[in-house]
């Protein structure tokens, strides 16, 4: 028989065990909802399981890569992508957003202009293409493109880089304009863009007021420590400071990279186009030339002759001829051309126009060029072309026939007897006739006779009777 002692145990001891199952049904469980990124990413890897060649699913998952941040992923499904089809329009805007990014501007800007080709709208990939000007210092285009995206419905983000871009170009009431509305609302990131403006206009004590301030510990600490360099950075480099976060290293500050630096536009160089031909003037004018200009020669417009073709080959530098017109009707210099050294006559019944002739100096020196002749009044009526006057043509050599020829012919000609003497002019010394003392050959000295050398014997005296 159960005692009520017993039964008040058991009722206690069931008590204990359904306490805990209670309190748990009682508890909340929380669990993070995935971010849409990782869905899309997810749904795109199950169909590439499927099929790996999907290009639709590698775009999908490209694009999804993007919004989760992870760019070396977005650049591989995006350059598989491309590989599979090259001509795709999608897939060259996903691989110029990447390489955006991942600090390639160049390359970016140009898979946008093959995009651009290819039919994609400019308000689709403006926001992306707008940071690509921005990161290899074009803030025109940048700026462009960034209102194009607003007027487009794009978000904060584009209009922080606005205004980060304007800082840049140096527009200080626009990017104080553009970033006030995010700063009432109280944007973390607007405050941000707003130290790296300020330290970039040369105010970095104000920037780090803001930084210490606005911003959490951590990340203020950690910009105040550059924003003293960032007036010496290139535009470049301030845009991918301000917009990405990456500072260049100590030894790059001012410098950019040799991709950005050959991107930058050059300044124009002007071509120099080459001398004009020469064109008789309609109307010729009488000119006055300076004591120099005596003694250089008349010439015609038409340089025949083989002095012309020497002439012509060798290299002249042309330049404007000195003279004082007496007229006052308007002049026109002929241009400069190689002109023969000889005199060629004008015409009979023309009158001789003014010619310009470039003369080339020696080594290191050009000799400016002047009118060689001075032309009389205008006579009233149209201007006449001078005729060319026909050079003589020299009477044809008598054919020679080749026949044997023996030794004695071949040098028949060379003969020793002096050749004939040119006749002197007035005033010429005869070099034949002066004496010039030539060297005379020394006499060779006299040798003296050998005395012949005995040997085999020795001298003694001779005896005498002296002891």
């Amino acid at each position: 028989m159960i005692t009520g002692r017993r039964i008040g145990s058991a009722v206690a001891l069931l008590a204990l065990v359904a306490l805990p199952g209670h309190a748990s049904a009682q508890r909340e469980i929380v669990q993070p909802l995935p971010a849409p990124g990782e869905r899309q990413l997810s749904d795109a890897l199950s169909r590439l399981a499927r099929n790996a060649t999907d290009v639709g699913a590698l775009l999908d998952a490209g694009e999804a890569a993007l919004e989760l941040n992870d760019i070396d992923a977005a650049i591989g499904f995006f350059g598989r992508a491309n590989e599979l089809s090259p001509d795709n329009s999608r897939t060259k805007v996903g691989l110029a957003r990447a390489y955006t990014r991942s600090r390639r501007p160049v390359e970016a800007l140009r898979l946008f202009a093959e995009a651009e080709a290819a039919g994609v709208a400019d308000a689709r990939m403006a926001e992306e293409r707008g940071l690509a000007f921005d990161l290899v210092g074009d803030t025109a285009s940048a700026q462009t493109l960034y209102r194009l995206a607003l007027a487009n419905g794009s978000g904060d983000e584009v209009t922080r880089r606005l205004a980060l871009s304007q800082a840049i170009s140096g527009d200080r009431e626009g990017f104080e304009a553009a970033l006030l509305p995010l700063l009432e609302r109280g944007d973390v990131a607007a405050f941000r863009t707003r130290a790296f403006g300020l330290a970039i206009l040369g105010d970095a004590r104000e920037a780090k007021d803001i930084a210490n301030t606005m911003l959490p510990t951590g990340l203020g600490t950690r910009m105040a420590a550059y924003l003293d360099y960032m007036p010496r950075l290139t535009k470049a480099q301030q845009a991918a400071a301000g917009n990405l976060g990456v500072f260049p290293r100590i030894a790059s500050i001012g410098t950019d990279d040799a991709g950005i630096a050959e991107y930058s536009p050059s300044p124009p160089r002007i071509a120099r186009a080459p001398a004009p031909a020469a064109v008789p003037n309609p109307a010729p004018t009488q000119t006055m030339s300076g004591p120099g200009d005596r003694g250089d020669r008349r010439v015609s417009d038409n340089a025949g002759g083989p002095a012309g073709k020497e002439r012509s080959s060798s290299p002249a530098t042309p330049s404007e001829p000195v003279s004082q017109p007496v007229s006052a009707a308007p002049t026109r210099n002929a241009a400069a051309q190689p002109v023969p050294d000889r005199e060629t006559p004008p015409a009979s019944g023309l009158r001789e126009e003014p010619v310009v002739v470039a003369q080339a100096g020696p080594a290191g020196a050009t000799r400016s060029a002047t009118e060689v002749s001075s032309a009389s009044m205008p006579l009233p009526g149209p201007p006449q072309r001078p005729q060319s006057v026909p050079e003589p043509t020299p009477e044809p050599e008598p054919a020679f026939e080749p026949g044997p020829r023996s030794v004695a012919d071949a040098f028949s000609g060379f003969t020793l007897e002096p050749g004939s003497t040119a006749p002197g002019s007035n005033g010429a010394v005869d070099i034949t006739r002066i004496d010039i003392p030539r060297e005379r050959a020394r006499p060779k000295p006299r040798r003296l006779p050998s005395i012949p050398r005995v040997t085999g014997c020795r001298w003694r005296p001779e005896r005498t009777g002296v002891p």
